[in-house]
This record gives structure tokens, sequence and C-alpha cells, in this order.
């Protein structure tokens, strides 16, 4: 009995012993991720995506992303840094590659190409079992996890920044169609002609500006046409826009960046008006104030009728 006990308490331990090798796994190393590219991306100042015939160049100018290329204007920092990232993704898996393969794994016809740096990323398909992107750096064929491709394929416009003003725009003469304003020397604001309650909303109206996001911006390739709004900066520079539309989206077109800028509802009163009435909304005018429900038949004792055919 007592030999039996020994031996259940021997084999007891020898099942923890074993639930700690399995679980610390000593000796294993884990495998290092390797990147596509050991481009250092904070330091890269101008990058290209190749999308078949047509070219995106994003450059740096004064510690900000611009698209240079097919048209200027600044861009969406956020968006470049996700376009940078894709050099530092990680490789699962490397092969040479002859150049007889570049069609079996459409690299001959590829999605897109990225140049970061010194590195030339060239896309092609997708690995049909595992759905790992294929990509070639110069004589090399890399498998990559492929949760960027949107980014790859997105047109020039989805890179501009969308808002209406610099970050740090600090407004000191706005002039809309009907009346315009300029900051004195004084630090008071001077209407031209004199607006009602100007001096107590004009505050509202440059923050409704200053924080103003399109949703879509488009490129235009004519001159646009309708009345003209002008804002002058502190810094001595000017941004100029056309009013294409005000209903039921406004659209402003800078035509010194051939781009529409698209801004829908509440934000888009706010930027041509002092002071905007508070927007009807549906329900409102379907509250139980406006709108009472109407009193059922049985209530007033009588039966509802039935009008016969």
């Amino acid at each position: 009995m007592k030999s039996r006990m020994l031996l259940n308490l021997s084999l007891l331990a020898a099942l923890a012993v074993l639930g700690v090798i399995a679980y610390f796994e000593p000796g294993k190393k884990e495998l290092a991720e390797t990147p596509l590219t050991q481009v250092e991306i904070d330091e890269v100042d101008t990058l290209s995506l190749q999308q078949g015939d047509e070219t995106i160049v994003l450059a740096k100018k004064d510690g900000r992303w611009w698209v240079s290329a097919p048209f200027s204007a600044p861009a969406n920092d956020f968006r470049v840094r996700q376009l940078l990232e894709i050099a530092k993704t990680t490789s699962d898996a490397s092969y040479p590659l002859e150049p007889e393969e570049l069609a079996k794994f459409e690299l001959d016809k590829p999605i897109a190409s990225l140049t970061v740096g010194d590195a030339v990323l060239v896309f092609g398909g997708a690995d049909p079992i595992n759905m790992r992107r294929y990509v070639r750096i110069g004589d090399t064929l890399h498998l990559v996890r492929d949760d960027f491709s949107r980014h790859l394929t997105a047109q020039a416009t989805d890179y501009v920044d969308k808002k209406l003003l610099p970050e740090d725009a600090r407004i000191q003469e706005i002039a809309l169609p009907e009346w315009k304003a300029r900051l004195g020397q004084d630090g008071k604001w001077v209407f031209e002609p004199p607006q009602e309650g100007g001096e107590t909303h004009i505050g509202d109206l440059l923050t409704n500006w200053q924080s103003a996001r399109a949703i879509d911006v488009k490129h235009l390739d004519k001159t646009a046409e309708g009345q003209k709004l002008h804002i002058g900066l502190a810094n001595g520079e000017s941004v100029d826009f056309v009013i294409v539309q005000r209903e039921p989206e406004l659209l402003l077109v800078r035509q010194d960046y051939g781009l529409q800028y698209e801004v829908v509802g509440e934000p888009a009163r706010r930027l041509l008006s002092l002071n905007p009435k508070p927007a009807e909304t549906k329900a409102e005018e379907a509250s139980p104030q406006s709108s009472p429900a109407p009193e059922s038949p049985m209530e007033d004792g009588g039966a509802e009728e039935i009008e016969a055919d």
C-alpha cells in the first residue's frame, strides 16, 4: 500500500514537471520579426505610389506632407504615415525570385509599386491559401500579411488634408459675398456694411472656419464659377474659395489647388452666416406638441364607421 502511494506521488511530481516545461518552453527562441525594408521612415521626405499609368507623389515641406503630384495640396499626415509604415511590414517569408516567375506571382502586372527612400516595393497577387500578399523588392519575393491594399489603391484626393484652413490658421480678415470684416489694430472687428450682433458672433464664425473639415474632396480640371469668399490669415497668407453651391451640400473650390471641398450638415450652414438660425429637424416636426395624436373613436362613445363599397 505504501509503495503504491509513493508511486502515485512520483507520477504526480513528474506530471507537474512536464507541465512546467510545456508552459515555459525552456530553450525556445522567439522568431525575430523581419521588416520588408530597413528604411528609417521618420527620415523619409519623399515617397511615390505608382498605380498603372498614374503616379502619386508625396513630399515633405517645412515639416508637413504635401501631395506634389498629380496636383499640389496639403496632405493628410496620418494617411501618409499609413503608406510609410507599409515599408516596415513584417516579412513572413522570403525567397529568391527569378525573372521568369514574375507572372506566376502577378508581379508582371502589379497592383501598385511604392518607392520609400531607396526601397522600391512592388505588390503582386495574393497567395490563394493563406492570402499573404506577394511583394518584390529587388530580386527577392516576400510574403506578407495584407492589411494595407486599400492604401495602395486609394486615389490622390484620398491623401489630401480635408481641413479647409491650415491647422494653425489665425483669421484676421474674412469677406463673404454679403459682407466683410477685418480685425483692427485695437483688437475690434470692423464690419462692412455694419452687421447687427457682428462683434458678438464673429468669434463663433471664426472657430467654425478654423475647425471646418470636408467629408469629400474632388480634383477639378476646369475653372469654377460662383461667388467669391476670401480669408486673410495673420501670417500674410490668403485662402480664397469659390462658392459653387450652398445647398443641400456646400461646395467650395480652391482654384489654386484645383480641388473642390464638400461640407455637409450644420457645419456647412455655420460657415456662411454670422448667426444662423437653428435648423428645423424632422423630429421637431413630428413632435407630439406639433401633431397631437387623434382621439380614439371609442373615447367619445361612438363606434368606428366603415364605409361600404
